[in-house]
């Protein structure tokens, strides 16, 4: 599968990736000191599991770094033009497709983690 890094931690070797088929987002856990080097707006291509109700990125592989390097920030406006608080539920809004808008929280992420 296809997908762009949303966000990384470089120090604990952990990433979060936008999938291709616009899916659940996958999480990337490799080894503490890892050598996977991934960014926020690269293109990496990795094998899909699932563990539970996560997708799971296993063996990322750059394919094109910092090809899509304003992703996140899109998003985020994106986020804020339907009304989705960043620590928080989205809020009401006019459009059907805000119940699809979940924003993704430190909650989330420790729960991975």
């Amino acid at each position: 599968m296809y997908g762009v890094v949303l966000w990384t931690d470089q120090r604990q070797n952990r990433a979060v990736i936008w999938c291709e088929d616009h899916g659940d987002l996958a999480f990337y856990r490799g080894a503490e000191g890892g050598d996977a080097a991934m960014t926020a707006g690269d293109l990496v291509e990795f094998d899909l599991r699932s563990s539970g109700n996560m997708r799971l990125a296993d063996t990322p592989r750059l394919i094109s770094q910092r090809s899509h390097p304003t992703l996140t920030s899109e998003l985020k406006k994106a986020g804020a033009r339907l009304g989705v608080v960043k620590s928080g539920p989205p809020r009401a809004a006019n459009t059907d497709c805000a119940a699809n808008v979940i924003p993704l929280s430190e909650a989330r992420l420790a729960a991975y983690a």
